[in-house]
């Protein structure tokens, strides 16, 4: 546990640089090849940034992944999935009792104090991964029309081939932004961290060989 929570401390004192690095280095070649290519396009790109950003974001992080929150308690013996383990390595035992009906039950009490707000938690998350995808496809809509549109409203100034450059050079920037963001360390995992750590420092042990309390003579 000590050699984790020094090895995440480390990682996160040093990450809010390296994420900053790659976010704007991302972001900047991508709007700067944009703006080279076609002006207009990476203005409307600018607008839209925001919320393609948190589409990204949230696409990432259903193919990828996320981490549940550093204060969750960790299973124990009562846990769900301890009581289908023991449930699974004894089940000659459950079948000559009858009491398949009891485990189940008690299964289910585990699930619920494990998640008691299971239903909302994942209403939530389903709501804001939708509305990330909502916003990415109507961004990613609205930028083909206004692509077409100067085109066709400028063909002597702007080209297929610097249209798809443009656009093409914005989403790739987003998406080193939101992989940047994915990488990033939990900062209450790592806050916890460094408090047990402390912690333990700080300990006084109740075994101290240089105090001269205690019996002597003996």
């Amino acid at each position: 546990q000590i050699e984790d929570d020094a090895a995440l401390i480390h990682s996160y004192s040093g990450e809010p640089i390296r994420t900053l690095s790659m976010s704007l280095s991302s972001v900047l070649v991508g709007i700067v090849l944009s703006f080279i290519y076609m002006w207009p396009f990476a203005l409307v790109f600018i607008a839209l940034l925001p919320f393609m950003g948190f589409g990204a974001h949230m696409e990432m992080q259903m193919y990828m992944g996320e981490d549940e929150g550093a204060g969750e308690a960790k299973p124990g013996e009562d846990g769900a999935g301890a009581l289908v383990v023991e449930t699974l390595l004894s089940i000659r035992t459950v079948a000559s009792l009858t009491i398949e009906k009891m485990r189940s039950q008690e299964y289910a009490q585990a699930l619920l104090a494990e998640d008691p707000k299971s239903i909302m938690t994942n209403m939530k998350k389903g709501f804001a991964t939708g509305i990330g995808f909502l916003f990415q496809l109507w961004g990613m809509g609205l930028m083909f029309w206004w692509g077409g549109f100067v085109m066709s409203r400028w063909p002597d100034s702007f080209t297929y081939r610097g249209f798809l450059i443009s656009m093409f050079s914005a989403l790739f920037s987003l998406s080193g932004l939101s992989v940047a963001f994915m990488g990033a360390t939990d900062r209450a995992k790592a806050k916890i961290a460094a408090d047990r750590i402390f912690r333990l420092i700080d300990r006084e042990s109740p075994i101290n060989a240089l105090s001269k309390e205690g019996k002597k003579g003996v």
